[in-house]
C-alpha cells in the first residue's frame, strides 16, 4: 500500500533535512534521557527503600542515653502513638585492622532477644549468625569486609568501656541504620575505618559492662502518631540517665542522606529537560518556517488542486511531530542506558539487599508527550501561514525583503569595510528575530557549560574552607566520657604530637524566632589555632564572653543576624540553658553549627572544664606510632584523620560528578552544535544561490566560507556575554538546589573552569560551521543556479 502523495511528500521532505532534524533531535534526546534517567534512579531508589525498611522494620524515632534501666523501657512502650520499642546496647572503640595505617572505629551493637519485635533488623548476606550461646562471635557490616579486605573468621581487638573485647567475624550483614555510612568528621563515606558489629546481648553486656541496661533505643510509631509530642516524652524519660535529644527518622545520618539524593534527582529532572525542549521548539520553529517560505509555490498548487488549508499545512505539522517522536524515542533508550549507569554507581555508596533499574515508563511518556508537544508548539506560526496563504499569493514568488540603509551603512559608510562582511551584517540586521533566537540558544548552552563547571570548583573551595582554612589540625580524637582539659592535654606526651587543644562538643537545640534547629555546638579555647570560625572576608572571628557565634546556614535557618539573642539549650549530658547574643556570623560551609566559649559551654552544662575531645597537629613521619599510642588508650573511641578525610573526599566526588559531568559538557556542546549547525544549514539553504553567483562573479571558495559562516561567528561572539551571565545565575541555582544540611555549596567559577566552557563552546560551533562549509566546496553552480532558491 503506497502512502498517500502528501506523506510522500513529507518522507522526502524529512529525508533531505535528515542532518538537520537529527540535530534538532539531538537536543530532544537529551532534556527526555535526562527525565528518564533521573526518574528511573530515584523509583529505583526509593522502591529499595522502601522494601528494605519494611523487611526489617525500620524505626521512626532514635534516642541514645550514657546508661538507663531496662525498666524504663515499659515507660517509653506506654508513650500515646508508639506500637513497638527496641532497646539495645551500643558501645565504640578503635580497632586495628591489618592493611589500615590508622585505626578503624568499632561500633558494637547488641543484637534483639525477640526477632518478631525487633526494629532496625538486619539482613545476613554472607556467612551466618552468632551463635546464641557464643562469646565472642559477631556479624559485620558487609560495607567494612569490603573495604577492608576482612575476611569472614578474622579475629579483631577493639577496647570497650577500658575492657579488651576480640571477636571472630562469622558473617556479613546489611541495616537500614547503616544503608550509608558517613565518617565522623565528614559526610562523605568512609567504609574501612567504619566498622559495625552485631552480637548477642550477653556477648555486649559482658564486653561493655552493662548488665539490665541500654543506652540506644528506636520506636516505631502507629500511623497518625505526633511525632513531636513522641519526641518529647522520649526526651523526658531518658534525660535522668544522660539522654540526647530524641530524633526522627528525617535526621538519621543514614535515611537523611539518602532522602537528599532522591531531592537532587528530581531537581535535576525539573532544570534541565525544559531548556533542550525550548531551544529545539526554536530550531523547529526556524527550520519549518524556511521550509513554508521555500515551498510556497507548492502550497498554493496544492490548494489550486483542491487540497483544503489544512491539508495543505499538515506536512509541516507532521515534520515538527516526527522530530520530536524521533527525539523522544532517542531519549527514552538513552535515558534507559545513563539510569542504568547512575544506578551502578549508587551501589558503591548505597548498601541494598536488591538495588535494580526499571524503565520508568510513565516518565518517558510524559517527556515524550512534553517533546512532541514542543516541537509542535515551535512550528504552529509556519503552519498558520501555510494554512493561510491563497493560492493566487502563494504561487507569486516571494516580496523581496525591504533593502534600506542599515545600521552599518550608516556607522561605516564608503569601503572602510569589506563586501563580504558587510553581507554578512547586513543579513543579520534583515533577520533580527533569527538571530536573536540563535543567539538565545548558543548562550543557554554556553550557560550550562559554564554553570555546571562549578561543581568542581566548589568542592575545592568547600576543601580549602574547611580543613585548611577553619580545622587547621592533622588528627582528631574524641573521648567516650568527657574528660578534663589537664588530663585531655596530656595526649601531647604521644608519639609525634606537636601541639594539642582541647575541644568539648554538645548536643543543642537553638530557638530564636519561633523557629528551633537541632544543632551541635562547638566550645573552642578562645584563641584557638586549630579550628577557628572565619568571618565573610576569610578572617578569623574572636569568642567573646557569653557571646556566640554561628554559621551563616544556621542563621539563615533561625532568621538572626548579629547582635540578635539566641536560646541555646543543651540536650546531652546535665543539659542546661541560656540566652546568648550572637556575636559574628561564619562563613561555614560544612553544615549547622555554633561556636562558643569552652568554659562558657561548660558553664552552661554545668561542669567543670572539661573537653569531649581534642585536635592535635602530629609529625607526619610519626603517625603510624600515634596511631598504635591511640588504640591502646581505653579512653579514646573516636579517631580523624584530615588527609584520610580530603582524600577520601576527593576520590568519592570524582567518581560521583566525573560521570555526571560527562554528561553535562555533552548535553551542553549537544546544544550549542545543534543551534550553530540549524542556523548554518538554513543561511546556506536560503543563500546557495547568491554564493554561486558570487563564484561566478569572481568570489573564491574562500570567501564564500566566510560570508557563510561569518555569520555564525557573529552570532557565536554575541551569545558569550549572555551565556557567561547565565553560567553564574546557574551555578548560584544549582548551589542552592544541591546543597545540604551537612555541607553546603559555594557558587565559584575559576579562570580555567571559564576556559574549559569556552573551548567546548567554540569546538562545538567550529564543528557545525565546518560540516555546513565544506559543502562549498561541492557546489554544482549550474544546478544551483537553476534552482529557484
Amino acid at each position: 500500500m503506497r502512502p498517500a502523495p502528501l506523506d510522500r511528500k513529507l518522507l522526502r521532505d524529512l529525508w533531505r533535512l535528515k542532518w538537520q532534524v537529527l540535530a534538532i533531535a539531538l537536543l530532544i534526546v537529551c532534556g527526555v534521557s535526562v527525565a528518564v534517567m533521573a526518574f528511573s534512579a530515584q523509583r529505583a531508589l526509593a522502591q529499595a527503600q522502601a522494601a528494605f525498611y519494611a523487611d526489617t522494620r525500620f524505626a521512626d524515632v532514635f534516642a541514645q542515653a550514657r546508661r538507663a534501666p531496662l525498666s524504663r523501657v515499659q515507660a517509653l512502650t506506654r508513650i500515646d502513638g508508639v506500637t513497638a520499642v527496641d532497646a539495645r546496647i551500643v558501645e565504640s572503640g578503635l580497632m586495628d585492622v591489618p592493611g589500615l595505617s590508622r585505626p578503624a572505629v568499632a561500633r558494637v551493637i547488641s543484637l534483639p532477644q525477640d526477632d518478631d519485635r525487633a526494629l532496625n533488623q538486619i539482613r545476613l548476606v554472607r556467612g551466618r549468625m552468632p551463635a546464641p550461646s557464643s562469646r565472642d562471635e559477631v556479624v559485620a557490616l558487609n560495607t567494612f569486609l569490603d573495604a577492608a579486605n576482612v575476611r569472614l573468621g578474622d579475629r579483631l581487638t577493639t577496647v570497650l568501656e577500658g575492657r579488651s573485647f576480640t571477636f571472630t567475624i562469622v558473617g556479613g550483614a546489611l541495616s537500614p541504620e547503616y544503608v550509608y555510612v558517613p565518617a565522623s568528621e565528614s559526610f562523605m563515606p568512609d567504609d574501612a575505618h567504619q566498622g559495625v558489629f552485631w552480637a548477642p546481648r550477653a556477648t555486649v553486656e559482658r564486653a561493655a559492662g552493662m548488665t539490665g541496661a541500654f543506652n540506644a533505643v528506636a520506636l516505631r510509631l502507629a500511623p497518625g502518631a505526633s511525632l513531636p509530642a513522641v519526641l518529647q516524652d522520649v526526651d523526658r524519660i531518658l534525660a535522668p540517665y544522660g539522654g540526647l535529644a530524641a530524633q526522627g527518622r528525617e535526621d538519621q545520618p543514614s535515611h537523611a542522606f539518602l532522602d537528599a539524593e532522591l531531592k537532587e534527582l528530581s531537581t535535576s529532572a525539573s532544570i534541565l529537560p525544559p531548556v533542550f525542549l525550548i531551544i529545539a521548539a526554536a530550531l523547529v520553529h526556524l527550520v519549518v518556517s524556511r521550509l513554508v517560505d521555500a515551498e510556497r509555490e507548492q502550497i498554493g498548487l496544492l490548494k489550486a488542486f483542491g487540497y483544503r488549508d489544512l491539508e495543505a499545512a499538515q506536512p509541516y505539522l507532521k515534520t515538527a511531530a516526527a522530530i520530536g517522536l524521533v527525539g523522544a524515542l532517542g531519549g527514552g533508550l538513552a535515558g534507559a542506558l545513563l539510569g542504568a549507569a547512575i544506578v551502578d554507581l549508587y551501589r558503591d555508596y548505597f548498601r541494598f539487599p536488591n538495588l535494580t533499574v526499571e524503565f520508568h515508563w510513565a516518565a518517558f511518556l510524559a517527556a515524550a508527550a512534553v517533546a512532541v508537544g514542543a516541537t509542535l508548539a515551535g512550528s504552529i506560526s509556519a503552519v498558520r501561514r501555510a494554512a493561510a496563504l491563497s493560492p493566487a499569493i502563494a504561487m507569486q514568488p516571494l516580496r523581496p525583503a525591504l533593502y534600506r540603509r542599515g545600521l552599518l551603512d550608516r556607522l561605516a559608510p564608503g569601503p572602510s569595510i569589506d563586501q563580504a562582511t558587510r553581507m554578512i551584517v547586513r543579513n543579520l540586521e534583515r533577520f533580527p528575530v533569527r538571530a536573536g533566537l540563535a543567539v538565545a540558544g548558543l548562550a543557554a548552552s554556553l550557560s550550562l557549560l559554564v554553570g555546571v563547571q562549578f561543581m568542581f570548583d566548589s568542592f575545592d573551595r568547600l576543601i580549602d574552607q574547611a580543613y585548611y582554612r577553619i580545622q587547621r589540625w592533622s588528627e582528631s580524637v574524641g573521648f567516650a566520657e568527657a574528660r578534663s582539659v589537664a588530663s585531655a592535654a596530656e595526649l601531647g606526651r604521644l608519639p609525634g604530637v606537636l601541639a594539642v587543644e582541647p575541644v568539648r562538643t554538645a548536643g543543642a537545640r537553638l530557638k530564636a524566632n519561633g523557629r528551633q534547629e537541632l544543632t551541635r555546638v562547638v566550645g573552642l579555647t578562645p584563641g584557638a589555632a586549630f579550628d577557628r570560625p572565619l568571618d565573610a572576608q576569610g578572617r578569623p572571628i574572636p569568642l567573646k564572653g557569653r557571646g556566640v557565634v554561628i554559621s551563616e546556614a544556621l542563621a539563615k535557618r533561625l532568621d538572626l543576624a548579629a547582635g540578635d539573642t539566641v536560646r541555646v539549650e543543651i540536650v546531652q549530658g546535665r543539659g542546661g540553658s541560656a540566652s546568648l547574643p550572637v556575636t559574628a556570623l561564619a562563613r561555614d560551609y560544612s553544615g549547622f553549627t555554633a561556636y562558643i566559649d569552652r568554659r562558657e559551654l561548660n558553664r552552661i552544662m554545668g561542669e567543670g572544664d572539661l573537653a569531649s575531645g581534642a585536635h592535635m597537629l602530629v609529625a607526619a613521619d610519626r603517625r603510624p606510632a600515634f596511631y598504635a599510642a591511640i588504640e591502646r588508650t581505653p579512653q579514646i573511641v573516636g579517631s580523624s584523620s584530615r588527609d584520610d578525610t580530603v582524600a577520601a573526599f576527593r576520590q568519592v566526588m570524582i567518581q560521583a560528578f566525573e560521570t555526571t559531568m560527562v554528561f553535562y559538557v555533552g548535553f551542553a556542546a549537544a546544544i550549542a552544535f545543534g543551534v550553530a549547525y540549524n542556523t548554518s544549514r538554513i543561511a546556506l539553504s536560503e543563500r546557495s544561490r547568491d554564493l554561486a553567483t558570487l563564484r561566478v562573479l569572481g568570489f573564491g571558495q574562500g570567501e564564500c566560507a566566510y560570508i557563510l559562516t561569518g555569520e555564525l561567528v557573529v552570532l557565536a561572539l554575541a551569545a558569550v556575554p549572555l551565556g557567561i551571565l547565565g553560567g553564574n545565575a546557574l551555578a548560584q541555582g544549582l548551589a542552592v538546589a544541591y546543597s545540604r544540611e551537612e555541607v553546603r555549596l559555594p557558587p565559584v567559577i575559576t579562570a580555567g573552569s571559564y576556559g574549559a566552557a569556552l573551548a567546548a563552546y567554540f569546538a562545538a560551533v567550529a564543528l557545525a560551521g565546518v560540516l555546513v562549509a565544506r559543502r562549498i566546496w561541492g557546489f554544482d553552480l549550474v544546478s544551483v543556479l537553476k534552482t529557484r532558491e
